[in-house]
């Protein structure tokens, strides 16, 4: 008993010098013009917030009309749209040399929660009707609603405590566009097996779903490490990177009658960037239990 106090205090302190060894920067941001750095900034809020407009338009979209497919497409693509603004804005800002201000904390958090926490929410509670439905259908379409609510309350909860106390190196549960996303995937496929394919009447689609949005809402207010952008990547995740961005800039832009090949690997990047936290915190137990049983 004596001894397990060094042990566990010798893991925190190799963790903690791991992930203050990470190099965040490879290269120095150059000294520009105060009219240069003004530019940046302002070239970095408008994206901001047209991130804030994505989800408003979003919403507008699926509210106006809950089942047209059309309309619930779009609103998909514009959570997607979202994530790439939200990327793209800190870019200038970094170039500006600009400190979080205004737009950087408050505005920011708020186009994410509506764009990457509210819209799918809607999207999500509004997928199937409740009216003219009985029996296993009511049930599952009642269902959904209560999935939409409880994952809106799960991005709103993450969102507030990475705002007040914003992490550096870890995420802490999955970030919210990784979970806007998953949203926008389940949403995109879930209409083309539907009205390409037909499979209307069937509730496997929408179950398994609605089972992957409480999977995903859950993960993101669970404490498990998910790597951000500042820490250094290796070229398999450089490459991931790359091809995650690019496949999201192609769901956006793909016909619908096409959009389930890009739109299937899109989902398979999400499951796979979702299921790294619950792998890291096994991992990373299994080396504590060796370490003691190895004591």
């Amino acid at each position: 008993m004596l001894h397990q106090e060094p042990i566990s205090n010798e893991k925190v302190n190799q963790e903690e010098q791991q992930e203050r060894g990470e190099q965040t920067r490879s290269w120095t941001i150059p000294e520009f013009s105060p009219g240069v750095r003004l530019f940046f900034k302002i070239l970095a809020n408008f994206i901001t917030t047209l991130n804030f407009a994505s989800g408003v338009i979003a919403i507008i979209l699926v509210a106006i009309a809950p089942r047209n497919p059309i309309y619930a497409l779009w609103a998909a693509k514009l959570i997607l749209l979202g994530i790439i603004f939200d990327f793209s804005d800190g870019i200038p800002a970094r170039l500006a040399q600009k400190k979080p201000g205004f737009f950087g904390t408050v505005v920011d958090s708020v186009a994410d929660t509506i764009t990457f926490g509210l819209a799918p929410a809607v999207v999500i509670a509004l997928s199937l009707p409740i009216l003219g439905t009985s029996g296993s259908a009511l049930a599952l379409a009642i269902v959904t609603v209560i999935v939409g609510c409880y994952f809106a309350f799960c991005t709103i909860f993450r969102l507030v405590r990475f705002t007040k106390s914003p992490s550096k190196k870890w995420f802490h549960g999955i970030p919210a566009p990784g979970a806007g996303s998953a949203a926008a995937s389940y949403i995109i496929i879930k209409l083309y097996l539907e009205e390409q394919l037909g499979l209307v009447d069937t509730i496997a689609i929408p179950a398994v779903g609605l089972i992957f949005m409480v999977i995903t809402a859950t993960l993101m207010i669970i404490r498990t490490k998910y790597p951000t952008t500042k820490l250094r990547k290796n070229a398999l995740e450089i490459f991931l990177l790359g091809l995650a961005a690019v496949t999201i800039v192609t769901v956006v832009a793909m016909p619908f009658q096409f959009i389930i090949y890009p739109a299937g690997l899109m989902a398979a990047l999400t499951v796979f960037y979702i299921s790294y936290g619950p792998f890291y915190m096994i991992k990373h137990m299994m080396e504590r239990a060796k370490e003691v049983e190895d004591y």
